[in-house]
């Protein structure tokens, strides 16, 4: 059995069609799951077989705290992270085929409204960012979005290749909680790794700024990514109109639980550029070269110290003659050591002469 592809461009796929009842996605299932149908397996676009079997299949929620709506997915064996396809109008369709659509209207940023969106926007959140897209040095991932959540998919030559959503301003924060938000936040935004780099996120954060014209403040959901970051200081730069009144938020988003998101990445650049004068490269430049100068000190050019005396003023004397405290070097090649330590002894046996006189 193959998924359905595109070898017939007259049948539409799974989001081109008629609306289902959201109990259908998971009752629809259980009628396939007899013996003769086990017995089958499904090939995928890329030539992977897998066995339609009772081990490889998983149900999966739709929606976050809500057990009642869900869909029936095909995994690997013995991994059920890696889904592969996912039982829809009675068939079952590759992950690939359900992102595509046959619709040529379906194009930009459409507003999440069918079942078949919301299916689209689900496998996006918790299988290609959460699993299959994620690399191994991301850090963020996105809960299952509420079935009201306000969404929007953004479809480029018939695939959906990346999403955002809002939560909406006066909506609950969480059902666990009567705060409602204070503005409306952008708290998920994804574009699928084939499709970066091209000023996609960038067109979504646009698209959400210019969806709310009459608010004096938006937020972006805290922690701000790395990656979301940059996305913000891109669109930032080219968009000044919009750089006092986007703000990261936590919580409900009230004043105390908001912060600039333009003022924050300016305060970042400064403290990430700002050194102390000992790390100037100038000046790095110069010690390398004094230092080169320097010839390195070893074990046979180490040169002796002559000894100092302190008279009775207090100051010290070398041959007799007063000097500072510090010792002085002596070069090696003007006198032997046998020479200074006789040097030496005479010295001590005329200061005794002297004292006795």
């Amino acid at each position: 059995m193959e998924s359905k592809q595109s070898q017939n461009t007259d049948v539409p796929y799974p989001v081109d069609c008629p609306d289902e009842d959201y109990s259908h996605l998971s009752d629809d299932v259980m009628p396939c799951l007899n013996n003769s149908f086990l017995k089958k397996s499904l090939i995928l676009p890329h030539g992977l077989k897998v066995d339609v079997c009772r081990e490889n299949i998983a149900r999966l929620s739709l929606f976050s705290g809500d057990v009642a709506h869900s869909v029936f997915a095909l995994h690997l064996p013995g991994d059920e992270s890696q889904v592969v396809a996912v039982y829809l109008h009675g068939e079952w369709w590759s992950l690939h085929d359900v992102m595509k659509t046959s619709c040529k209207s379906r194009c930009g940023l459409v507003v999440v409204n069918s079942i078949m969106e919301r299916v689209v926007l689900f496998l996006m959140s918790q299988i290609i960012f959460g699993i299959l897209e994620r690399s191994l040095d991301e850090e963020m991932y996105f809960s299952p979005h509420a079935l009201e959540e306000f969404g929007k998919i953004l479809w480029q030559d018939g695939e959906a290749v990346g999403f955002y959503t809002v939560k909406r301003k006066g909506t609950l924060c969480s059902r666990c909680s009567g705060q409602t938000y204070a503005l409306p936040v952008l708290d998920t935004l994804f574009v699928r790794t084939p499709w970066r780099r091209k000023g996609l996120a960038s067109e979504m954060l646009r698209d959400f700024c210019s969806s709310f014209p009459q608010e004096e403040a938006l937020g972006v959901s805290h922690p701000i990514s790395a990656r979301m970051d940059a996305v913000c200081r891109k669109f930032l730069e080219l968009h000044a109109e919009e750089r006092e009144r986007l703000y990261e938020v936590e919580g409900a988003g009230a004043w105390g639980q908001r912060r600039n998101v333009w003022l924050g990445l300016q305060l970042r650049q400064l403290a990430k550029h700002r050194q102390s004068p000992q790390t100037i490269t100038t000046d790095k430049g110069n010690t390398h070269k004094e230092d080169r100068n320097v010839p390195p000190l070893s074990a046979d050019r180490v040169l002796p110290v002559q000894r100092t005396q302190t008279s009775p003023g207090g100051h010290s004397e070398v041959g007799g003659l007063p000097t500072s405290t510090t010792a002085t070097a002596v070069n090696p090649k003007r006198s032997s050591g046998r020479k200074q330590h006789a040097n030496h002894t005479e010295e001590c046996a005329s200061i005794k002469r002297r004292k006795r006189l």
